[in-house]
């Protein structure tokens, strides 16, 4: 009241009211500062209470499952947060102890008749952070491709994801962020080398604001994907018919899910490696982990159809 006697009012109304503000704005700072500050740590220390009997790591992968609706393993989930990165272009952090605990790569000691090989030539590119980002845990590609092996998988299309990092093969061959493709390319001629997949998915995240990639149908949300086709290379037009062929199934059903197909004659993008090769954009920076989980429900139903029709 002092601060406020300092000003001349000719009208008390006014002093009222401008009297009541300043009491809401004090009782406003400490209810955020005070109460809000309290409800957050009794969450978390009722959270904590509940999941006592586990390790953390374990108690932040068993949050975010339970989110996805049980859709990825928590191995898989230990997996793609394996790598934290600390710069894009040049440093991602490995997480050793998970590589020794399931060494997934593909082997001739342990070919599986898998379908469909699953990997990022630019494995740390991120989705939108809502409510993940509370528990250290980073939506990115390859999250969402283990995503899609476990949704082809029950439908009984079996998939690999490539765990290997990228940032490590540019490391050990001293090679900037351009190098991305020959790492990937390495990758999938050793997988082609050891197994007999039938398509073959670079699964990336494009760039661009989310009222482009946002789609929706019966009040479910899901994110926009676009085919990216390579023309650069002599058998492309084997690659044209089977992503054409996925793109008319997309929206046949969910009409604008796909954005369609861009294509490219100044790359090559590894597709020249096989008749089945394509790169996805699947969602942009704002899409949330939901949109996407969505979306890849779609695209694996659509995979495990045309693989079904073709008796690959």
């Amino acid at each position: 009241m002092i601060i406020i006697n300092k000003f001349r009012f000719s009208n008390k109304k006014i002093k009222v009211i401008i009297s009541s503000l300043f009491i809401l704005l004090i009782v406003y700072i400490y209810i955020s500062l005070f109460i809000n500050s309290s409800l957050n740590t009794y969450v978390v220390n009722e959270i904590d209470k509940k999941y006592s009997t586990i390790t953390n790591n374990s108690f932040k992968d068993t949050i975010f499952y339970n989110q996805l609706n049980k859709i990825v393993t928590l191995n898989d989930i230990k997996i793609s947060t394996a790598h934290k990165v600390i710069d894009t272009n040049k440093e991602v952090e490995t997480n050793k102890e998970n590589k020794e605990e399931k060494d997934t790569t593909v082997s001739n000691n342990e070919i599986k008749d898998y379908k469909v090989y699953i990997y990022n030539t630019h494995d740390t590119e991120k989705y939108s952070l809502p409510f993940v980002s509370d528990y250290s845990i980073t939506p990115d590609v390859k999250l969402a491709s283990y995503i899609l092996k476990d949704y082809l998988n029950d439908l009984g299309v079996n998939a690999f994801v490539e765990t290997k990092s990228i940032n490590d093969y540019l490391k050990k061959h001293n090679l900037d962020y351009k190098g991305c493709y020959d790492a990937s390319r390495s990758y999938m001629k050793e997988a082609i080398k050891n197994n007999d997949f039938k398509i073959f998915i670079d699964l990336h995240r494009d760039s661009v604001k989310h009222k482009y990639t946002l789609y929706e149908k019966n009040n479910k949300k899901y994110a926009k994907i676009m085919f990216v086709l390579t023309t650069k290379h002599k058998n492309y037009k084997e690659n044209k018919i089977v992503v054409e062929k996925l793109n008319e199934m997309i929206n046949k059903k969910y009409n604008g899910l796909s954005r369609g197909i861009m294509n490219r004659n100044d790359v090559i993008f590894n597709q020249d490696l096989s008749s089945r090769a394509m790169l996805i954009e699947l969602g942009g920076v704002d899409n949330t982990i939901e949109e996407i989980n969505n979306t890849l429900e779609v695209l694996a139903s659509i995979l495990s159809e045309y693989i079904k029709e073709e008796n690959l």
